[in-house]
């Protein structure tokens, strides 16, 4: 092999190292307080929806405003305010994935995915409970 060709698969090979570990933690969940201390920043956050604390959501007076509250992997409870629609079933969450920037108090969420029971889940349920009763 001559020197050129070495060199090029090494200046490839460190390029394409910076690439993965710019994206190796991308996907990794954060919370509220790593969003707190760069607000400028948007972050993946996963948590738990807190069912006991009201949600607004009135599509008449406006479609893109929707608000819940959220309980990240630290415990830490947050008001979430969403640009878009409330989704359906979006109660059933047992999960919710967004991503967004921390606002003051409130965590403003651009994009918001909830992780819903599966059916097959609720069927399998149904399902052990005729067999309890027969």
């Amino acid at each position: 092999m001559n020197p050129k060709s070495i060199v090029l698969l090494v200046v490839l090979g460190i390029a394409i190292g910076a690439i993965m570990m710019t994206y190796s933690g991308a996907e990794e969940s954060s919370t509220f307080t790593q969003a707190d201390q760069n607000p400028e920043d948007t972050y993946h956050i996963t948590g738990f929806l807190v069912k006991d604390m009201p949600m607004e959501y009135d599509p008449v007076k406006d479609p893109n405003h929707f608000s819940f509250y959220l309980k990240d992997k630290e415990g830490n409870v947050r008001q979430v305010v969403s640009s878009e629609p409330k989704m359906q079933d979006f109660e059933r969450a047992e999960t919710v994935n967004m991503y967004g920037h921390a606002d003051g108090e409130i965590f403003r969420a651009t994009k918001v995915m909830p992780k819903c029971p599966s059916k097959y889940k609720d069927e399998e349920i149904n399902r052990a409970a005729k067999a309890a009763r027969s």
